[in-house]
């Protein structure tokens, strides 16, 4: 078999399992890998979903003090959004059950059913809710967990997300290296981990992917999402679904599946445009260590002018190998934003994440070769 004609059959078997990168161009960030950050006293947001933000007059004594307490309206988001934020679904003052609840924007735990229930609650709420607000945003800026590694040549996984490829039939993220290696060499276009052969059937990919979603397989069931947000192999596009999959997924510690849950408040797919939405979903991404999800907090911050918060986001991005970030952060560089001692040290922790994920047959991919001439 000539090498044009192996490139042309792995590409195809490509386009069978994970779209992932098409979405990732079109969203402008990626989609697959593997943490969350707050930041700096002086560059603080407080990162929530649709905030408001309503003064609350409370006595201490002879002396008044006007705190704010943040509330979010998550009506109209799905039972599955609502359900999402770990306080359950009942008024944390009055103990009245509903879907239509408002949540504290900057703890996210607390939900009211009312301004007046909110308001009641807020003394004894204040300190709670600091305090997970303080956790929120030390877990954001903490060292990430690093990439997974392919279960095939155990090297860390490509921060690129069109270098890896999603295994419907066992629920692996395998590089594209150790994929097309093995299709070169194969009489059957079988899958190179569990060599389940791949199929052309609609009905028969998507059982498959359900089988693993059943299990509670979190990339099984973020991938799922994806069908029902495209409307593929069958499946009726579905962008409720689609983000009442993507909010289990995500709880079960999928951090693709909180970007995807970001990119939809971004785009309005199945909820209104929102943008505290994104950011606090891209967020829950970074904490999870998807390094896209970090570059777009970046350049989120950077766009308001919170210049030393983007570096710190581009400086963790950069560290796992991200070169987005690393070129960013040249930026802050420039304008004084970014130390330049601690962005050599950045720069050589770059070097050394990118050169512990590669390996000639990634070097010698034909997909990655194809790229490089595309540009």
């Amino acid at each position: 078999m000539d090498d044009s004609a192996t490139t042309l059959r792995s590409l195809k078997v490509l386009n069978l399992g994970d779209d992932i990168a098409a979405d990732e161009a079109a969203n402008g960030g990626g989609i697959a890998n593997w943490a969350v950050w707050k930041s700096e006293a002086g560059n603080e947001s407080d990162g929530a979903l649709d905030t408001t933000k309503e003064t609350v007059a409370s006595s201490d004594d002879e002396e008044e003090e006007e705190e704010e307490t943040n509330v979010v309206d998550v009506s109209g988001d799905g039972k599955e959004l609502n359900d999402s934020i770990d306080a359950g679904n009942n008024c944390a003052e009055c103990g009245k059950a509903g879907d239509d609840l408002k949540i504290c924007s900057s703890c996210r735990s607390a939900k009211y059913c009312s301004r007046e229930c909110q308001l009641k609650a807020w003394a004894g709420h204040k300190q709670e809710c600091k305090k997970r607000s303080a956790e929120h945003e030390e877990a954001l800026f903490k060292t990430p967990p690093p990439r997974p590694d392919c279960p095939i040549c155990f090297i860390p996984l490509p921060i690129d997300i069109t270098q890896c490829q999603y295994q419907g039939c066992c629920s692996k993220f395998l590089c594209t290296g150790c994929v097309q290696a093995h299709w070169m060499i194969s009489d059957e276009l079988d899958c190179p981990f569990c060599r389940v052969v791949a199929t052309e059937d609609d009905k028969e990919y998507v059982k498959r992917i359900e089988k693993r979603a059943a299990t509670n397989d979190a990339e099984a069931i973020q991938f799922l999402a994806g069908l029902y947000t495209d409307g593929k192999k069958g499946l009726k596009q579905d962008h409720v679904k689609a983000m009442q999959l993507y909010m289990k997924a995500g709880k079960l510690g999928s951090a693709l599946a909180y970007r995807n849950v970001g990119a939809a408040f971004h785009d309005g797919r199945g909820v209104k445009k929102n943008a505290a939405k994104e950011k606090y979903y891209h967020e829950l991404a970074a904490i999870g260590g998807y390094m896209n999800s970090r570059h777009v907090l970046g350049e989120m911050e950077w766009n308001t002018r919170n210049f030393q918060r983007a570096c710190k986001h581009y400086a963790i991005g950069a560290e796992a190998g991200h070169s987005g970030c690393l070129s960013d952060l040249q930026d802050g560089v420039k304008i004084g934003a970014f130390d330049r001692n601690e962005y050599v040290r950045v720069l050589q922790s770059y070097k050394k994440s990118v050169e512990e994920s590669r390996s000639d047959q990634r070097e010698n991919s034909p997909l990655k070769q194809l790229m490089s001439m595309l540009g």
